[in-house]
């Protein structure tokens, strides 16, 4: 006699599922249309390519103001894949004066720099790697993303 046990052929396939790979480079999200439109009355957008300082391979994800915050900062969110991210960390180094990251906790990471755009507005940069047990930055390309993020102050701290 033959014993069917659907609950485990679906314990099986969850198993299996819960060791899938998630894909190597996560197509970024995208602000809709409906969206986009009030961001960019208040000034939010790819701050980076408006300042001249966006490095190649970083792609744009979203800008959101924070007028709740000291400063009221608009707030743009970039990400590149791992692969890409130390040619992105070399370039912010050369053009705003980021800091190298470096491995703390569970990612790489550097303290947030300052810099003045020749319109004299003032942006924080910051960069920082997805969560990872890579130790060894010339493994940074077994690093699924990074995400870099950039505040443009809208008045005075």
């Amino acid at each position: 006699m033959t014993r069917s046990y659907p609950v485990l052929a679906v314990l099986g396939f969850l198993s299996c599922a819960a060791f899938a790979r998630p894909p190597a480079d996560p197509a970024p999200r995208r602000t809709p249309p409906a969206e986009a439109a009030p961001a960019a009355r208040n000034g939010c957008g790819d701050l980076l390519a408006e300042a001249g300082k966006k490095p190649t391979g970083l792609v744009f994800v979203r800008c959101t103001a924070r007028p709740d915050l000291q400063g009221k900062p608009l707030r743009a969110t970039y990400r590149i894949a791992g692969r890409h991210a130390a040619a992105a960390e070399d370039r912010l180094v050369k053009s705003v004066g980021l800091t190298r990251l470096k491995r703390s906790c569970c990612q790489w990471d550097a303290p947030a720099t300052t810099f003045v755009d020749t319109a004299g507005r003032e942006y924080q940069v910051t960069m920082v790697s997805d969560e990872t047990v890579v130790t060894d930055r010339r493994r940074w390309n077994a690093i699924r993303w990074f995400e870099v993020i950039v505040e443009r102050f809208t008045e005075e701290i």
